[in-house]
């Protein structure tokens, strides 16, 4: 692991074409990652225009693969409303239909929720450590 900037660099090797790149929480290199950006950007440009096309249909007319496509979906970057898709995608928590991303909106709701709940404890956690120390270190100085 490296320190750049101010953040921690772990070296790995991209999810899509295998080089070694130093990633700060990435996956894909700088390269794969600008050839996906232009990707979307075909897409994005054909739906604008093409609107309530299939996804066999974007794929053939801008040349990005089906399952980009998809991945774009799911990531939230595009709609499936205005895209007529031949793929199902279910919430990966209750497997309900959902429109893009990855979980429907109740599960995205209880992830948030429970993300806080946690880092209350956490924090009363940390509250309770330093009561603690300030009653020893109010106890030492007494017995002096």
């Amino acid at each position: 692991m490296k320190m750049i900037g101010g953040l921690r660099m772990n070296l790995i090797n991209c999810k899509e074409c295998g080089k070694v790149f130093a990633s700060a929480g990435t996956k894909i290199c700088p390269d794969c990652r600008r050839s996906e950006e232009e990707q979307f950007e075909l897409v994005k440009e054909y739906l604008w225009d093409n609107p309530n096309s299939t996804v066999p249909a974007v794929s053939e007319a801008t040349g990005v693969e089906e399952k980009m496509i998809i991945k774009f979906i799911k990531e939230d970057r595009l709609q499936s409303e205005g895209l007529d898709i031949d793929y199902t995608l279910k919430c990966k928590s209750c497997g309900k239909e959902i429109e893009s991303g990855i979980y429907c909106e109740n599960c995205r709701n209880k992830l948030v929720s429970d993300f806080n709940t946690k880092e209350e404890k956490k924090e009363k956690k940390k509250d309770k450590g330093k009561k603690s120390d300030k009653m020893f270190i109010s106890d030492r100085f007494k017995r002096d």
